[in-house]
């Protein structure tokens, strides 16, 4: 093959390597995930690399305890997230699929909790008292210390008196 042909060879690689990486730019940045959560109290929209983009409550989420309405806040969250970083997995995976590079790309994508919602108040509360884990108590505040009954050298008492 002659120099002329090789260089014209590197040249249309190189072109269709910028084509493509342009296009997978394009694909990412249009990338997105919206989540609604199975109760519809809850839709959340996230963006390419995970950001949390627009929240929106139904109704619904008037019926949730805070405790309730954080958690699946947080559960459609994630699975927003996860979807968003596989739909840029999957852009980039013809080109480097098999690759070390997709491997750790892979390895940065959330795993899905299979964590159960908190049960609906017992006594119609809406409120709870406690919210994220045990009925945690107040702390104590340390006894004050106790004055001296009598710090006069001079024994005539204090001159506030």
């Amino acid at each position: 093959m002659n120099p002329e042909q090789m260089i014209a060879d590197l040249e249309s690689r190189a072109q269709q390597l910028q084509q493509r990486s342009q296009q997978m730019q394009e694909q990412i940045h249009e990338a997105s995930s919206t989540v609604t959560s199975p109760n519809e109290a809850v839709t959340v929209q996230v963006a390419p690399n995970g950001a949390l983009q627009h929240i929106e409550f139904s109704p619904a989420a008037m019926r949730l305890t805070h405790v309730q309405l954080s958690h699946l806040v947080m559960q459609t969250v994630q699975k927003a997230q996860i979807n968003a970083a596989e739909q840029v997995a999957s852009i980039v995976e013809p080109e480097f699929g098999g690759t070390e590079a997709m491997d750790f790309l892979r390895s940065f994508i959330p795993q899905p909790e299979e964590d159960e919602a908190p049960p609906p108040p017992e006594d119609g509360q809406v409120m709870r008292e406690v919210s994220w884990s045990d009925p945690a108590q107040k702390p104590t505040p340390p006894p004050r210390p106790q004055r001296p009954a009598d710090d006069d050298e001079d024994g005539f008492g204090s001159v506030l008196r």
